[in-house]
């Protein structure tokens, strides 16, 4: 056996160790998968999909990813400059009808320095809950309350979901087609991701094979509930009509598809890619570590790492990519985890994977 088995079956137990440690301690339920150089390297599936049923995890099964799904709304955004319809300096005013705000440009949506206010905030506060809202009324609500920006545009950089459900808005308008549809036709089909689709799955209910739904622990019945049925949740009813800001469904599979055609050209130009992995400048000169979609680090053990995670109730995913040395992490939970437990989880699993010190949370 060569040396370098020995190092991969070294790591592989070491990664065994840790999930089955997480699993019976903190009750992880869910799928990982690690490639390198493209080639799966560790697959596991621990837990169930589906508690009334107890179908098991499988390799199949299909997750909500929450906030890694802003890669995809900003592909889209991607995809129609370069086919000329829009570009990233356009303000947005001029885009949508009736946006509220001057001088936000649809670079600043993406890149999170809008300064725009959170929508969930506003919606907690203004919203009928016995309805179901939808990107429109993002806007219309924008519109009609117009809360106040927390900085101009470029100032500062602050994570604003309200931004990529704008973007989404965007691509229906610019390209006059469902954005669900227009993901399905520019990324997902040409890239065969066959299980992979905007799903809002209250507002827009189907019966999809090998679901993962997920669930959260509800103190009342000392118990892993649907969020559904758990009152503190009740924002994952009322906001179900939103995409962009999260919202696709995939697998491992899928997601290692979407991983290689960033290597390539099938979708963008090199050029497009390198600008969505690079860092802005803030106004005071400053770099913000956000691109197109992804977030940004760099380290001399790891080289450069463009990265996301997502967090919704009942799900945490996280998609984790060291393009330098051609590694991927592919992380997605459906139990509901402390967002401290799954950033050590993963802090964990990069360390076994370029052989460092690494502890078991």
């Amino acid at each position: 056996m060569t040396q370098q088995a020995n190092i991969s079956d070294a790591r592989c137990r070491q990664l065994d160790e840790l999930f089955s440690t997480l699993a019976e301690q903190n009750n992880w339920s869910g799928n990982i998968l690690i490639l390198e150089e493209g080639k799966p390297y560790y697959q596991n599936s621990i837990g169930l999909a589906n508690l009334e049923t107890a179908e098991r995890l499988s390799p199949d099964s299909v997750f909500e990813l929450a906030s890694v799904s802003k890669a995809f709304t900003a592909m889209a955004i991607m995809i129609l400059q370069e086919q000329g319809k829009l570009d990233y300096t356009d303000k947005v005013d001029d885009l949508l009808p009736d946006f509220p705000y001057a001088d936000i440009t649809v670079e600043n949506l993406l890149v999170h320095t809008s300064g725009l206010p959170d929508y969930m905030e506003l919606f907690s506060e203004c919203w009928d809950k016995t309805q179901m809202a939808t990107n429109q009324d993002i806007l219309d609500q924008l519109i009609k309350h117009r809360p106040d920006v927390l900085f101009q545009p470029n100032e500062k950089h602050a994570y604003s979901n309200t931004g990529y459900a704008l973007l989404a808005s965007i691509v229906e308008h610019v390209a006059d087609t469902r954005f669900t549809d227009f993901l399905q036709q520019q990324i997902f089909q040409p890239l065969g991701m066959q299980h992979t689709k905007v799903y809002n799955r209250r507002y827009s209910p189907e019966l999809i094979q090998h679901f993962a739904y997920g669930y959260v622990y509800s103190a009342q019945s000392e118990a892993f509930v649907l969020p559904d049925d758990s009152r503190e949740h009740d924002f994952v009813i009322y906001l179900d009509g939103i995409q962009g800001d999260g919202a696709v469904s995939s697998t491992l599979d899928d997601l290692r598809k979407w991983d290689r055609a960033l290597y390539t050209e099938k979708l963008v130009k090199k050029e497009t890619l390198e600008r969505a992995f690079s860092p802005v400048q803030l106004t005071d000169n400053r770099l913000s570590n956000y691109g197109y979609g992804w977030r940004l680090r760099e380290s001399q053990v790891t080289g450069k790492v463009v990265h996301h995670s997502g967090g919704w109730p009942g799900y945490r995913s996280y998609l984790i990519r060291y393009i330098q040395t051609d590694k991927t992490i592919i992380y997605l939970t459906n139990v509901d985890q402390e967002r401290e437990l799954t950033e050590k989880a993963v802090g964990a699993i990069e360390n076994i994977l370029f052989e460092r010190p690494y502890d078991i949370p």
